[in-house]
C-alpha cells in the first residue's frame, strides 16, 4: 500500500472521527462571546485552546483550520480576544505535533496575519511570519524537495535511489550520533534507502543556506524523499522511517 494511500485512508478515518466529535465539541465555546477577562498571557484560556485543538479536533490541517475560522468568527466582537487566539495558535502550529500540521501556520498567515491589523504585529515580525510561512509552504508533504549542492559533493536531485533520507546533524550532538546509528541499522534492512548526511556544524559557508531552505532550527533533522525527490515524511525520528515505506506497509522485509 502506497504511503499516500495510507495517508488518505487515515484522513478519511480521522474525518469520520471529527464528524462524530462535532456533537461533543459544538458547545465547548458557548459563552465565549461574553468573555471579558484578561487576554494578555492568560494561562486558562491558553490551556482551553490547547485542550480543544489537541483533544476535540481531528489532527488534520483542514479540520483544524475550519475550527479556527469558527472560533475567530465567534470572537470577532473583541479584537483582543481574537488576537490572543491567533497568536497562540500561530505559535502552537509553528512546531506542531504532526508533520502535516505546519500547514496550519501557513493558513494563519494567509488568512489572518497577512490581512488583519493584529495587536503587537509590526512590519518586522510580520516579515518573519511571512518568511516562515513561505518556507513551510515550500516544504509541504508531497512537494518536490528543494535541490542543493555543497562543494560539488552533494547534488540532491542527481541521487538515483528509491528513497533518500536527508539527515541534517551536528557531529558534536549525542542525539545526532544515536540517530546516525539507527539510520545505519535501517539502511541495512532497507537497501532501497540512501542517506545524504549533512553536518551543520561546519565552517563551510555553502551549508548556511540550508538553514532557511529546509527550516532547520535544531538538529538532528530528517526528511524522507521518494524516488522523484518528493517529500513523503519530515521531522521524524530515524526509527519511524520504515513506517512511511511501502515495503514496510506491505509486510515485506
Amino acid at each position: 500500500m502506497k504511503p499516500k494511500i495510507v495517508i488518505i485512508m487515515l484522513s478519511l478515518f480521522l474525518g469520520f472521527c471529527s464528524m462524530h466529535a462535532m456533537g461533543q465539541n459544538a458547545h465547548f465555546w458557548d459563552g465565549i462571546e461574553a468573555f471579558d477577562g484578561p487576554t494578555d498571557e492568560n494561562p486558562i484560556l491558553a490551556a482551553q485552546l490547547d485542550f480543544y485543538f489537541d483533544k476535540m479536533v481531528a489532527p488534520l490541517p483542514d479540520s483544524i483550520t475550519m475550527e479556527i475560522d469558527k472560533l475567530v468568527e465567534r470572537a470577532i466582537f473583541s479584537s483582543d480576544l481574537r488576537d490572543f487566539i491567533l497568536w497562540h495558535l500561530l505559535e502552537k502550529y509553528r512546531h506542531p505535533e504532526y508533520m502535516s500540521q505546519d500547514q496550519v501556520f501557513v493558513y494563519l498567515y494567509d488568512n489572518y496575519f497577512s490581512r488583519l491589523e493584529i495587536n503587537n504585529l509590526n512590519a518586522d515580525n510580520l516579515a518573519l511570519i511571512r518568511d516562515k510561512a513561505e518556507t513551510l509552504r515550500r516544504l509541504a508533504l508531497f512537494h518536490l524537495a528543494p535541490d542543493f549542492a555543497i562543494n560539488d559533493s552533494v547534488d540532491l536531485h542527481s541521487v538515483e535511489n528509491e528513497y533518500t533520507v536527508l539527515f541534517f546533524f551536528d557531529h558534536d550532538c549525542d542525539v545526532c550520533q544515536k540517530e546516525m546509528q539507527d539510520l545505519d541499522s535501517i539502511c541495512t534492512m532497507h537497501p532501497e534507502i540512501k542517506v545524504q548526511a549533512i553536518d551543520m556544524n561546519t565552517n563551510d559557508v555553502s551549508v548556511d543556506a540550508l538553514y532557511g531552505l529546509y527550516d532547520i532550527e535544531a538538529t538532528p533533522l530528517l526528511y524522507v524523499l521518494d524516488g522523484e525527490k518528493r517529500i513523503i515524511a519530515k521531522k521524524i525520528r530515524a526509527k519511524q522511517i520504515p513506517l512511511v515505506l511501502p515495503s514496510f506497509l506491505e509486510g515485506q522485509p
